[in-house]
């Protein structure tokens, strides 16, 4: 059913000379992050088919009734009359940490306990919200629940979403439900005369639960008719798996996920128990969240870094000539010390430091950094890669005039964490190897 055009989100207007960059694809449409000329970057999600346009606004709408801090914001419609190569799209805030399918990919395993609780606390606020609201979201999974730049959650791609029975017409529930994705579908759905009801989202929630503690997809490489079969017959994902590490501390929230699986809907908990539940388990871990946040990031920075690094090394396997005469070195000669060229100790690029004594040299020599770096847009490049500077703060360094005014600038940024600082310096070391000296040389 259409939306009047009085209800419908008003169109949001775009500058012409924007790029579009795709970050994202479901199948419902493709995602693309785009940067505003107020809002900075937001996402625009564009449909595959324009014959869907109607659902287009429906999930503008549905994400605008449901504005909450644990729901992603939508600004408007873009209705593609600028870029005629681009269909219409939902203009939303752009989350910069991804979502939680991403960040375990990213990991290659489970969050800190912590932010895991966190995440599993704010997504339970979120359904609890929209549940109150009357609406099902029908779709829940770790690719849905987006990530701001703090690693907080929200909930997001209500294409699926339904207004339940409380608001809804009987005739308008018997209408065909379509499925979400099959490994987070609760036994019930499966049945051919299946009716939407809030059940849905808390068995989906139990399996997301599983997937944020195991760091893992559930079921893999499991065909869909075995997964609904089995499903049916009262299968779960493997708790075990959940279990690997602080088993003891993960008790309560394991029992709270097979509580949400429960084969019965009507032995399911509803998302005020989920919360209430919650709540204390959430306070005993909210002093660890900070430190759990710089345990990713330095772990995600790691992961990024070693990428780069065998990737580089892949690139320059490639480019190392084949032995021939001309170059390849004689197996009988032996290289005499004298004829060696020794690199100097007080270089970088021969040292081993500490992520302490890295700090110390970037606090230390902040001067000479600044007078003698000319790769300052790299090094700034390579932050915002990482995460560790914001967009803003990135363009705030290049709109400076010199190199010793964006210096400057990007040194204000250093001053968030040690943990800036140590990227930092490795990205200075990559860039301008040459300024790093031994801490306490001239």
């Amino acid at each position: 059913m259409a939306l009047p055009s009085s209800e419908r989100c008003h169109d949001v207007d775009l500058d012409e000379n924007i790029k579009w960059k795709q970050i994202g694809r479901g199948g419902f449409g493709i995602v693309y992050k785009v940067r505003h000329k107020v809002r900075d970057f937001v996402a625009i999600k564009l449909l595959r088919n324009t014959g869907t346009i109607d659902e287009l606004y429906k999930e503008a709408e549905c994400l605008t009734k449901l504005s909450s801090e644990f729901v992603l914001r939508v600004y408007g419609i873009y209705n593609g009359n600028k870029f005629p190569q681009f269909p219409e799209g939902i203009v939303m805030e752009f989350m910069e940490k991804g979502s939680i399918q991403t960040l375990q990919k990213d990991l290659s395993s489970p969050p800190p306990l912590p932010l895991a609780v966190r995440l599993a606390y704010q997504v339970a606020k979120g359904m609890q919200y929209i549940h109150s609201k009357g609406f099902v979201h029908h779709d829940l999974k770790p690719s849905n629940i987006l990530l701001d730049n703090d690693f907080n959650a929200k909930l997001a791609d209500f294409g699926l979403s339904r207004e339940t029975t409380s608001v809804l017409p009987s005739f308008e529930q018997s209408k065909e439900c379509t499925r979400g994705t099959i490994q987070y579908i609760p036994p019930e759905a499966f049945a051919l005369n299946y009716k939407i009801v809030r059940s849905f989202d808390v068995y989906s929630y139990g399996i997301l639960l599983w997937s944020i503690l195991s760091g893992e997809v559930p079921y893999p490489g499991k065909p869909d008719s075995l997964v609904e079969h089995r499903i049916e017959h009262g299968d779960r994902p493997d708790v075990s798996l959940c279990l690997k590490e602080e088993k003891e501390k993960k008790a309560a929230v394991t029992e709270l996920m097979k509580h949400c699986w429960k084969q019965k809907p009507s032995e399911r908990p509803d998302f005020n128990e989920i919360v209430h539940k919650l709540e204390p388990i959430f306070s005993l871990h909210k002093d660890g969240i900070d430190a759990a946040i710089r345990d990713v990031l330095l772990k995600l920075r790691q992961n990024q870094s070693r990428s780069s690094s065998q990737l580089s090394q892949a690139n320059a396997a490639d480019l190392v000539p084949s032995p021939t005469p001309e170059n390849e070195v004689s197996k009988d000669v032996v290289d005499h010390p004298s004829d060696t060229v020794q690199q100097p100790s007080n270089v970088a690029g021969t040292e081993d430091l500490t992520e302490e004594e890295k700090v110390t040299i970037v606090d230390d020599r902040m001067d000479a950094i600044i007078q003698k770096n000319t790769r300052v847009m790299a090094i700034a490049a390579d932050l915002k890669k990482m995460k560790m500077i914001q967009n803003e703060t990135y363009f705030e360094i290049e709109a400076e005039k010199t190199n010793q005014a964006k210096m400057r600038e990007l040194y204000k940024s250093l001053r968030a964490s040690d943990l800036v600082k140590v990227a930092f310096y490795d990205a200075l070391k990559n860039h301008e190897p040459n300024i790093l000296k031994r801490h306490g040389d001239s």
